[in-house]
């Protein structure tokens, strides 16, 4: 993984990223390809680099499901028959009509709804017999999106992403530097001290984006994050997300937007009515 790593720049001695320089990648058929990638601002060392703590890929099994179903108390069947497997380091989009089951599926991934039958193993945890508090722990190591991005408007900037670091108890020492680090990577530091109201849509978007890396989780599930953004703003947001999976981090993102997925490509889970119509790369 190290040389994985070197090959992208991540650990050179020295290493200047900044918005708009092009960063290696791989193609759906291993070719090479360079996308751009917008507000990432890092000019550091090794070490100070480091500091950013991004997760990096193991190519382990990270979420599995086996005729995975959910059954609502009044009988109506959201999810049925899902078997699939997510691996640590991928990028998935997850698609379909609205009511198809993409934000029921997310909402599983982090314990909000327990499987009514089948199998469901998210980060080594069996989701259907998890205990309450191996939940809790669960969500500290997931970063999570909204569409709405549901930022406390009566808080700043730097409070709404020290929060999930303040649950965790993050000592004031470690906690300034580290909000300081992910509001850089999405190119907000400037904006520490200001409310979210003060922010554009799309900058609100990217401080969801920052406070959901911010405690360096090794999975991030966004729920339809460039629903309320035009297109511009939205593939710049897609860019970031596209960052933190180049440094290993797993992103899950439910999206309508197929037409981003002819610049951000990756995997597409399709979902219709509940059941799992395809799975493909492009």
């Amino acid at each position: 993984m190290a040389a994985m790593a070197d090959q992208y720049g991540i650990f050179n001695q020295r290493a200047d990223v900044i918005g708009g320089i092009t960063m290696r990648t791989r193609d759906v058929h291993g070719a090479m390809v360079k996308p751009k990638l917008a507000f990432v601002s890092i000019n550091a060392d090794r070490e100070h680099l480091h500091g950013y703590c991004f997760p990096m890929s193991t190519n382990q099994t990270l979420i599995e499901m086996q005729q995975l179903m959910l059954r609502y108390p009044t009988g109506k069947v959201a999810l049925s028959g899902i078997s699939l497997a997510i691996e640590q380091g991928g990028f998935v989009y997850l698609t379909g009509e609205s009511g198809a089951g993409k934000s029921t599926l997310l909402r599983m991934f982090y314990g909000g709804l327990r499987p009514s039958s089948g199998q469901l193993s998210v980060q080594q945890l069996d989701m259907r017999s998890v205990a309450e508090g191996d939940v809790r722990e669960l969500r500290q190591r997931t970063g999570i999106i909204f569409q709405d991005h549901r930022l406390l408007f009566s808080r700043t900037v730097f409070e709404n992403v020290a929060l999930p670091l303040r649950v965790q108890g993050w000592e004031k020492e470690r906690l300034v530097p580290r909000v300081r680090k992910v509001l850089e990577f999405v190119g907000l530091d400037d904006r520490l001290w200001s409310y979210p109201e003060a922010l554009s849509g799309g900058e609100q978007q990217r401080i969801a984006i920052a406070r959901a890396m911010a405690a360096n989780p090794p999975i991030i599930l966004a729920d339809e994050p460039t629903g309320n953004l035009d297109e511009d703003t939205a593939r710049r947001v897609l860019d970031l997300l596209m960052a933190l999976n180049q440094y290993g981090t797993t992103v899950i993102m439910a999206t309508h937007d197929l037409h981003l997925l002819s610049s951000h490509p990756g995997r597409v889970i399709q979902l219709h009515q509940g059941s799992l119509v395809g799975d493909s790369y492009g």
